[in-house]
């Protein structure tokens, strides 16, 4: 394992034309959540849990072209309306976390951030996902895929930006 002063971050910031507090609940209420996070036409779909501290979040993900994907989530702190930050895993149906569907060797936890600014009716987001306890394997594996983590965080951050034009 790594010590987590050297542990690598991904980060990723984005500028959101609406207010702070309608970008904070767009992650914080799960009703919002789960109307744009996912990949492009897919649907998020709640099992168990709430985003609430010390709380968890089972879900799944069902895209026509992937697989069902389950997520679990544990949340250590919301500050209203600032920053949210959870444990984020891979799940089963059951809610165990489990490795990545798609890698053998994926952290099998991430530390997940979420930090808000405004300014002038703007947010910016800046997003860090961090490897929790994560094996030289699973480490490398994420530093290697951070071109494709940009990606799937830009695709993700154009539907919140969609859902926010139309939820003003």
């Amino acid at each position: 394992m790594t010590d987590s002063l050297t542990m690598p971050q991904f980060i990723i910031t984005r500028w959101f034309e609406s207010p702070v507090e309608r970008v904070f609940d767009a992650w914080a209420d799960v009703g919002q959540y789960c109307a744009w996070s996912g990949p492009k036409g897919s649907t998020v779909h709640i099992l168990s849990g709430e985003i609430a501290v010390g709380s968890h979040l089972h879900s799944f993900i069902e895209h026509p072209s992937l697989p069902k994907m389950y997520a679990w989530c544990v949340y250590r702190e919301i500050e209203r309306p600032r920053r949210i930050v959870w444990e984020q895993s891979f799940a089963d149906a059951s809610g165990n976390i489990t490795g990545a569907p798609f890698f053998e060797h994926w952290p099998r936890k991430l530390l997940t951030e979420v930090d808000l600014v405004e300014k002038d009716g703007s947010t910016e987001l800046t997003l860090k996902w961090t490897p929790i306890e994560a094996t030289p394997e699973a480490i490398e594996m994420f530093v290697s895929q951070m071109t494709s983590m940009t990606g799937g965080w830009t695709g993700s951050f154009d539907e919140l930006a969609t859902f926010l034009a139309g939820a003003n």
